[in-house]
């Protein structure tokens, strides 16, 4: 996985590569509506985005036929849709961060300014 705010010419990208023994898969946030598939015994794939070919679960988080980039405002529609839904229904959901991932996420930077402060490496808490 790479991410990147900094590199010239990328645009906060996000780029996800899965390798197996028969084949790959790589999206890239740049490209949001294609993914690539690799193979080793016949020509590689493109697979752009279509509704029609998703499962009901993916199919929820599309709003737009095939042809219509989802975008990066979308992930804000997805969250609030979400945290909305627990909020109506009392149950919630897994694809939006708590207040306990956000206390981790400070955790973590903490630990890594501490451990560039202090020139070594720094033991994170446990739990």
């Amino acid at each position: 996985m790479t991410v990147s705010q900094v590199n010239a010419g990328r645009k906060n990208r996000l780029y996800f590569e899965l390798a197996g023994t028969k084949g790959a898969l790589a999206w890239d946030s740049e490209r949001p509506n294609e993914l690539w598939i690799g193979h080793r015994e016949r020509p590689n794939e493109l697979l752009l985005k279509d509704p029609s070919l998703a499962s009901p679960t993916a199919g929820r988080f599309m709003s737009f036929p095939g042809g219509h980039n989802e975008g990066f405002p979308d992930t804000f529609k997805q969250l609030y849709r979400a945290v909305y839904e627990h909020i109506v229904t009392g149950r919630p959901g897994m694809c939006y961060p708590t207040f306990a991932d956000g206390h981790r996420e400070i955790v973590l930077c903490d630990a890594i300014a501490r451990s560039a402060r202090e020139e070594r490496w720094v033991r994170l808490p446990v739990g």
